[in-house]
């Protein structure tokens, strides 16, 4: 049957085409949303496998997959996509290595020497004749003394009769001292330009490796969400922390607290914040807030939003505020235990820690629509949504989900309790059993819970919320499709149909005699074991079932019988 959801239809029993077991499934080639981001499986497996799945324009229950499946596929496809930004950050850096070893010429630039010589107007002189001056010209300067030079009258001269000078090549010592004297004039070809040599290029400087390295580190998410916290938790007096149940432990050593005061002072004696390392991945750290305070200049600071800003700003710090830091904040005292966000009270640490995924709901479910604080928590959480055949290996009981069959054997058969005392370590079979405990054991006043519409009171919230449903909104959402009877619960339902099919599934392994309930077969059970846990009053004789007991009353005391 399939249901129609917000999200993409869904069927409650299907075959997986990825595994080939019969679970809760969803359509390869539709459209869905995990996350903000639309998924079409089939695509996926396409990109990831390079696989084609054939028959994927038939009927919807011949092309299903199932949630565990999605689960891997998706991992997959994001450990492909990590190579690719991995290869192409790698080919990216030899690319530039390349580039920097290449001699390029940024730029190319030529100079020309302009010599200019003096030139006797209205006179035609050959090639060769000009030579024959140039040598004569040469003698005279090589015979005529220093003092003859008159520069007096060569600065009263034309401009356009100035001596022979050499402006690029030559240095400033050579020109101080080579003053060319007026000659005979010449016929010269004006300007004659010479090339330049240019001078070799400079290399482009490499980037170092460290560089390149923290470029690479920088395209992973992950690597900057571990940084931020690294740097909340090196540079301010903050104390991480893990919890197990309703106790607190150091995050270093993981010594067991249960004053939060001592623990923040353990942390800071005993254990220097630069030994840090994250070492949980899929779950947010726990930091208690009560004192943040930065570590380098000691200011004061309550707020962490103004600590990150001070230690970037301030301190020059990496601190990536694109990214989430990943932390939980807390601000834990001994007396009472307050969130940190909306300031609202619990009686204990598991209620307070249970509550934060209200205020971060990083992972959503897709089937009941809660939020999780990370991805340890939403795993849990999808244990409870795995529909397939669970069978109990004691009693045979089969169970849609393996989260109830695992809670099933610690309870019925191991006797094993799952539900933790806030106080110490004991553990109770049940949530009515704790709170039995803590009021035997450990003193504490007998939680309370009125009805608002009669004078009943109830000692837990779910007893009260039964009460509220059934006896004053007569909430029986569960009918017979035989006789139109309605119940409360589909527990009772169930026992309500062997009236009509006939049903006797419970069989006695003893006699092999059938029973249509199970209850009635516990009932019968007791006769093999003789267990007669029913007893008169008053005449102290004890029987196995309720209704002899009652047979008893009626036919041996029936004074008793019409008082009860």
């Amino acid at each position: 049957m399939a249901t129609k959801k917000g999200k993409g239809p869904t069927f409650d029993s299907g075959l997986c085409r990825c595994c080939g077991n019969m679970k809760k499934c969803r359509v390869l080639n539709l459209e869905y949303e995990s996350l903000g981001q639309k998924e079409v499986y089939s695509d996926m497996i396409m990109d990831c496998f390079s696989l084609v799945l054939s028959h994927l324009d038939g009927i919807p229950s011949e092309r299903l997959i199932c949630a565990t499946c999605v689960s891997r596929i998706r991992d997959a496809l994001s450990f492909r996509r990590q190579v690719l930004r991995c290869e192409e950050a790698f080919l990216q850096m030899k690319i530039y290595d390349a580039k920097s070893d290449d001699p390029k010429i940024e730029s190319q630039w030529h100079s020309k020497i302009d010599v200019i010589v003096k030139e006797e107007p209205g006179t035609a002189h050959p090639q060769s004749d000009d030579d024959d001056h140039c040598a004569d010209a040469s003698d005279a300067l090589a015979d005529t003394p220093d003092d003859d030079l008159k520069p007096d009258k060569m600065e009263e001269d034309d401009p356009d009769d100035l001596p022979l000078k050499h402006h690029v090549t030559q240095k400033k010592e050579a020109n101080a001292q080579m003053e060319v004297a007026e000659v005979e004039p010449v016929k010269r070809e004006p300007r004659i330009p010479v090339e330049k040599v240019p001078p070799p290029p400079m290399p482009k400087p490499k980037l170092p490796m460290s560089k390149v390295q923290q470029l690479m580190r920088e395209r992973d998410s992950t690597y900057m969400t571990e940084t931020n916290i690294l740097t909340i938790v090196e540079y301010s007096f903050v104390c991480p922390f893990k919890c197990r149940h309703n106790h607190l432990l150091c995050y270093y050593c993981g010594e067991l607290y249960s004053d939060p005061a001592l623990l923040r002072l353990h942390t800071t004696e005993t254990h220097h914040p630069k030994k840090f390392k994250v070492t949980e991945h899929k779950k947010m750290v726990k930091i208690d807030l009560t004192r943040i305070d930065c570590r380098l200049c000691g200011v004061k600071i309550d707020d962490l939003e103004e600590f990150k800003k001070h230690i970037s700003s301030v301190h020059k710090k990496k601190y990536y505020f694109n990214y989430k830091d990943s932390v939980l904040p807390f601000r834990l005292t001994r007396d009472e235990l307050k969130c940190a966000i909306c300031d609202v009270l619990f009686p204990y640490f598991h209620a307070l820690n249970k509550h934060m995924n209200e205020h971060f709901s990083n992972y959503v479910c897709e089937t009941c629509g809660l939020g999780f604080v990370d991805k340890g928590r939403f795993m849990m959480h999808q244990q409870r949504h795995e529909e397939g055949d669970f069978p109990c290996a004691d009693c045979g009981k089969v169970f849609k989900a393996q989260y109830n069959r695992d809670l099933h054997i610690d309870r019925v058969h191991r006797k094993k309790g799952r539900v933790y005392c806030p106080k110490c370590d004991v553990k109770l079979m049940s949530y009515p059993q704790k709170l039995k405990h803590l009021v035997e054991v450990h003193g504490e006043e007998p939680l309370s819970f009125p009805c608002t519409m009669c004078d009943r009171i109830f000692d837990t919230r779910r007893t009260l919320t039964i009460h509220r449903r059934k006896d004053h909104l007569k909430d029986f959402r569960y009918e017979c499709q035989c006789c139109g009877q309605k119940f409360f619960t589909r527990f009772a339902l169930n026992n309500h149909m062997p009236t009509h099919t006939g049903e006797r599934n419970f069989k006695c392994k003893v006699c092999e005699k059938c029973y249509p309930r199970l209850k009635t077969l516990k009932d019968h059970m007791r006769i093999h074991t003789n267990d007669r846990r029913y007893r008169c009053h008053v005449c102290g004789q004890a029987f196995i079932q309720n209704c002899s007991l009652k047979g008893h009353m009626k036919s041996q005391h029936p004074e008793y019988e019409m008082r009860m």
